[in-house]
């Protein structure tokens, strides 16, 4: 029974999410519409969600949480609080470290990402700066996704 339950939990919050993930892109799409604006803006978050789905969610925490668990396992609380220290500090100065050369670089960057950009330099330029605005959400969901790792494995 307790199966079903945190199913039917998981489903129905996964469930909810999408909807209100499809209301926020409608009233983006009556917002922005389909001009200039709206190209930069998604192309803002396209720079930190491929590097969000390798710290956050990808590589680093499918790394992370096993080696946490079996930490916490073979050698206690205190060890496993360390070495999730140690991870929380390490990434904590990779990803600072990579937002601020992805800050300063974001022009040239932004010739990779969106080429085509710079046929309109106020487009270009717009997105830019949204891209600069967006890039420390990389840091933020990273030290969420590491966290949400170690509260997973303690139970929580």
């Amino acid at each position: 029974m307790r199966l079903y339950r945190a199913f039917a939990t998981v489903g129905g919050l996964t469930m909810l999410s999408r909807v209100f993930g499809f209301i926020r892109d409608i009233l983006i799409a009556a917002t922005l519409g389909t001009s200039a604006v709206a190209d930069a803006f998604f192309v803002a978050f396209r720079f930190p969600n491929l590097f969000r789905r390798l710290f956050g969610e990808g590589a680093f925490n499918a790394a992370f949480v096993p080696l946490f668990a079996k930490t916490l396992e073979g050698e206690g609380q205190a060890a496993a609080r360390r070495f999730a220290e140690e991870a929380l500090a390490g990434l904590v100065g990779i990803l600072l470290l990579l937002t601020i050369i992805a800050e300063i670089a974001m022009p040239f960057l932004m010739l990779g990402l969106a080429p085509g950009f710079r046929s309109d330099p106020a487009k270009y330029d717009l997105a830019v700066l949204l891209t600069r605005i967006t890039m420390p959400y990389l840091l933020c969901m990273s030290v969420v996704a590491l966290l949400s790792g170690v509260l997973n494995s303690v139970g929580k």
